[in-house]
């Protein structure tokens, strides 16, 4: 059987500051998730601490290699701090005349709450946490489930699915922004700025590019990027039950792509927002990406 495992970090967090200086954080507190015995992903969910804001005050998820050993995903350290793992939010975050940045998180936080199901086996494997949205006050306006699966693909490709069930707590709220700042996306290592014009993107057919490196109907996408030596295949999916139909894709050269989508949150009434993501350490065709979304489709 698989396990599932918590650590805390041995070493300090890092501060992003302008300029590259750094000082000592609280230690980093990360929930690994095993399938097979072998280490996938990885859940910062570090508590909030004051003084050292920047890398405390979301959750986030990242992947690894598929040795199990270093993540490919990025933290708060490097350009564009606010990007991490897997994420979620949206910059303007609008309650009743009042705007909240729920993707820069400069007057609010994510802070996990508690672990509701930890479980896995051969095969698969889960975590899913509640996590409270809250404001500069610590008072909390969105509650959410998050939900994170994992388990193999077909030829080595490693599937996971990620859900985040949002509910407003007392009012109603608009998620709003624009593609680079909202929604549900991936950012890698920051490495990737290194090399920027390494990185490739692949569109659903149909789908299109327009300026500001923005897609027009598609279901999907796949990031090709390199890092520590490696290069990576990366599909983000969303389903076509999307709540708010089909989304905007945004997809940076530095490896920082994803979902964005403006839906509204009724107070009191839970509303799920689900996607996929398939990584590969082996090149994945247009074929390959294709048939990923069909049999995701499908279930």
């Amino acid at each position: 059987m698989s396990t599932i495992g918590f650590r805390v970090m041995v070493g300090a967090v890092l501060l992003c500051l302008a300029g590259g200086a750094a000082m000592g954080a609280p230690f980093e507190q990360r929930m690994d998730l095993f399938v097979g015995g072998e280490r996938w992903l990885g859940t910062v969910h570090t508590p909030y601490t004051e003084g050292f804001e920047e890398p405390t005050n979301k959750v986030y998820t990242h992947v690894y290699d598929f040795d199990g050993h270093e993540v490919i995903t990025k933290d708060h350290i490097g350009r564009f701090c606010h990007h991490r793992g897997l994420f979620i939010g949206w910059n303007h975050t609008n309650i009743e005349g009042e705007r909240y940045d729920t993707w820069h998180m400069g007057n609010s936080t994510q802070q996990h709450q508690e672990w509701t199901e930890l479980g896995g086996g051969d095969d698969h494997a889960y975590q899913e946490q509640r996590i409270l949205w809250m404001d500069d006050e610590g008072d909390a306006f969105i509650e959410e489930i998050r939900r994170i699966e994992a388990q193999p693909g077909p030829n080595g490709v490693r599937i996971i699915d990620f859900s985040s069930t949002l509910t407003a707590l007392e009012n109603d709220i608009e998620l709003r922004g624009d593609s680079h700042h909202a929604g549900m996306q991936i950012r890698l290592h920051d490495e990737v700025t290194e090399h920027e014009e390494t990185t490739e993107y692949y569109l659903q057919p149909g789908g299109e590019e327009i300026d500001n490196d923005e897609v027009l109907d598609a279901w999907w996408v796949m990031c090709s990027a390199e890092v520590g030596g490696e290069r990576y295949w990366v599909v983000h999916m969303t389903p076509q039950d999307h709540p708010t139909g089909v989304p905007m894709y945004s997809i940076r050269r530095y490896a920082r792509f994803g979902a964005f989508f403006e839906p509204d949150l009724t107070a009191g009434e839970p509303k799920q927002f689900r996607f996929r993501l398939a990584v590969s350490e082996s090149e994945l065709s247009m074929d390959d990406a294709i048939a990923l979304y069909e049999e995701y489709s499908n279930e």
